[in-house]
């Protein structure tokens, strides 16, 4: 039997220059992937949400910010991820040297009170695979796979996330071209 790879905590960028997919220059983060398939968000688009109006929704008052929430993916697009770099919340899916991903209301209250200590960022729907599904995108050249500290999220803006990589990994991620067949999403 052939030993499978795993990629949490690892990047993915589309690699198909087809405009039309949803995952047109999408740049992923993998949260989960294992036997049973894959978890990620879109780290580098945004939607036109800002986290106070998200915060207003759930009757939280709060100090106006004008972030805005990340386009997190194409599936359960009205559910609330925070992506975040602490390790001790009870209620995340923790990932050991990397980011991690929780939907807890009490970390979102944290938040928008002020009283969270971590790095965030906000992300409405996410990425997933059934499992095996996400190995043959892989296998068929889909995806650019990149594994770098993801802590320079926090530092720039959604729209510099390709181009940070790229030079943190010493390539231009965006200018791989596949030869492989289209894939539809």
């Amino acid at each position: 039997m052939q030993e499978q790879n795993f990629f949490a905590n690892y990047f993915l960028y589309f690699q198909e220059k087809n405009s039309l997919d949803f995952f047109y220059n999408s740049l992923i983060y993998l949260f989960e992937h294992n036997q049973n398939g894959a978890l990620g968000i879109v780290l580098n688009k945004e939607i036109s949400i800002q986290e106070t109006k998200i915060f207003e929704s759930m009757k939280i008052k709060t100090k106006p910010n004008e972030k805005m929430v990340l386009n997190g993916g194409p599936v359960d697009i009205n559910k609330l991820f925070v992506i975040h770099n602490d390790n001790d919340l009870q209620e995340s899916l923790i990932n050991k040297d990397g980011l991690n991903l929780s939907s807890s209301l009490d970390l979102i209250t944290q938040i928008a009170k002020g009283q969270f200590g971590g790095c965030y960022k906000f992300a409405l729907g996410y990425c997933g695979w059934d499992a095996g599904q996400l190995d043959n995108e892989i296998k068929n050249n889909n995806w650019v796979l990149v594994k770098e500290n993801p802590e320079f999220i926090f530092q720039t803006s959604p729209e510099n996330y390709v181009k940070e990589l790229s030079i943190k990994s010493g390539f231009e991620i965006d200018r791989i071209l596949n030869t492989g067949t289209i894939t539809k999403h």
